[in-house]
């Protein structure tokens, strides 16, 4: 089973990386598939608490038919970046290394159940996404 890192988004663009990260590309486009079991569920509980505080701010259901990409990825994106201002109390527009980041919010908080995800609401609903350049 390939473990498809739930902040693929993040990686594919750069603005973020991780150690257990691998590239792959696909006929659709790169995905990033996750070395490591641990960092894949702990990765994977992490963006389902980030979607539970932050899809009825967007007042959308958990339905990949229905939910717009861009909610996604705003929550990919800034979810981490929220989360990675909780450690260096600055705002930032990378993270260095998401395995990492969560041992430093482990370490800082005690689990990712015990984060302040209230607190990550308005980076997530106010990141802006980049826009696409048109092709051609």
């Amino acid at each position: 089973m390939e473990r498809i890192c739930p902040f693929g988004s993040t990686l594919v663009t750069e603005t973020c990386h991780c150690v257990h990260a691998d590239q792959v590309v696909r006929r659709g486009g790169a995905e990033i598939i996750c070395q490591n079991e641990v960092a894949y569920v702990r990765c994977t509980e992490l963006f389902q608490q980030l979607k539970n505080v932050a899809l009825p701010e967007f007042e959308v259901e958990d339905d990949l038919t229905t939910m717009p990409h861009s909610v996604l990825q705003k929550i990919q994106f800034g979810g981490l970046l929220g989360l990675q201002q909780l450690i260096t109390q600055q705002p930032t527009d990378t993270v260095a290394d998401i395995a990492g980041l969560l041992n430093e919010l482990e370490t800082k908080f005690g689990t990712l159940d015990d984060l302040p995800y209230i607190e990550l609401i308005s980076t997530i609903t106010e990141y802006k996404l980049k826009r696409r350049r048109g092709r051609g």
